[in-house]
Order: structure tokens, then C-alpha cells, then sequence
């Protein structure tokens, strides 16, 4: 087992928000930072001027729960650079449900959904090992089977790269001056 650390906090002599999300090559102990000695391997650092304690805690809460759900830990393990790390997030998003505070009542009980998602259809979903023809967004993914008379040329950009948004990054590669 490893840790994520969240700290947060405000410092004097900021002007604006230091924020850095850090996975180490080696998982490490760090003393008594976590309550049970277990090894670290995230850290996630946000300092910022006094004032905004309560966003910066908010914000430590919402890294937390990211960092709890199992599919985005494989991602932010897995991830090279900071748009894999964007990918997962964008992803756990399409997940979740998020009640925003002052539009619901908290002396109603909230129904749980009919269906839970299967953490191994979203990790399968994520790394584009799935026999589903579906993507993270819930779109159908394009058969490109064939040469059927719809018009339509399979050109490089709508290859599927087996990255997340491949294709689009090379779109967008392709026609930057």
C-alpha cells in the first residue's frame, strides 16, 4: 500500500497560489506526515496567500477524492505528462455526481443510482483495452470497418492511437501554422 499526501495551508509571503502535484519515482516514508507509517508516492502541495483557507481546503478535499477513487490513481500512476493527468480528471468527472450546496435538501434522502459503474469497464474504457464500443464520454466509437458508401476516408487523424484524444492532438499538430 501506498500514500497520497494533500497538504495545504497559507503562507505570508505568497501573492498567488503555489500549487504542485508531484508523483515520486520510489515510494518513500516521510516520518510521521501520514498517521500509519505507509510509504508515499503522491504529493499534492497548495500554498497560497492568506485568506482563501477554506478554498484551499476545499480544493485538498476534492485532490483527496480523486486521489481515493482506484481508476484515477492508476491514472495519475500511469500518467506522462500533464494532460493524462487532465485525461483522468475529465474522466472521473463523467462519473461522478456532484450536488452543488444550497440546491437540495439535506433532510431528503438521495436515491442511490440504479446502477453502480463498473470500476473495471472505466479502467478498460480509459486504456482502450475494451471489447465495448463505447469511449469515456459515452460516445460510440466510429467502425471503421471497411469501405462502406458513406463517403467517409479513414485519414491518419481519426486512426485510433490508443492515447486518449491521439487523434486530436494530431489534428490540431496538423494544422498549426
Amino acid at each position: 500500500a501506498e500514500a497520497s499526501n494533500v497538504l495545504v495551508g497559507e503562507v505570508d509571503f505568497l501573492e498567488n497560489p503555489f500549487i504542485a502535484f508531484v508523483r515520486l519515482q520510489q515510494a518513500v516514508m516521510l516520518g510521521a506526515l501520514t498517521e500509519v507509517p505507509v510509504p508515499t508516492r503522491f504529493l499534492f502541495i497548495l500554498l497560497g496567500p492568506k485568506g482563501k483557507s477554506k478554498s484551499y481546503h476545499e480544493i485538498g478535499r476534492a485532490i483527496a477524492t480523486l486521489m481515493s477513487d482506484e481508476v484515477f490513481h492508476d491514472v495519475a500512476y500511469k500518467a506522462k505528462d500533464r494532460q493524462d493527468l487532465l485525461a483522468g480528471i475529465d474522466e472521473f468527472l463523467d462519473e461522478v455526481i456532484v450536488l452543488p450546496p444550497g440546491e437540495w435538501d439535506p433532510a431528503i434522502r438521495i436515491e442511490p443510482p440504479k446502477s453502480l459503474p463498473s470500476p473495471d469497464k472505466r479502467k478498460n474504457m480509459y486504456s482502450g483495452t475494451a471489447g465495448d464500443t463505447t469511449q469515456m464520454n459515452g460516445d460510440m466509437i466510429h467502425d471503421g470497418g471497411g469501405t462502406g458508401g458513406d463517403g467517409h476516408h479513414e485519414c491518419e487523424e481519426l486512426q485510433r492511437t490508443g492515447r486518449f484524444c491521439g487523434g486530436l492532438i494530431k489534428d490540431i499538430k496538423r494544422k498549426l501554422p
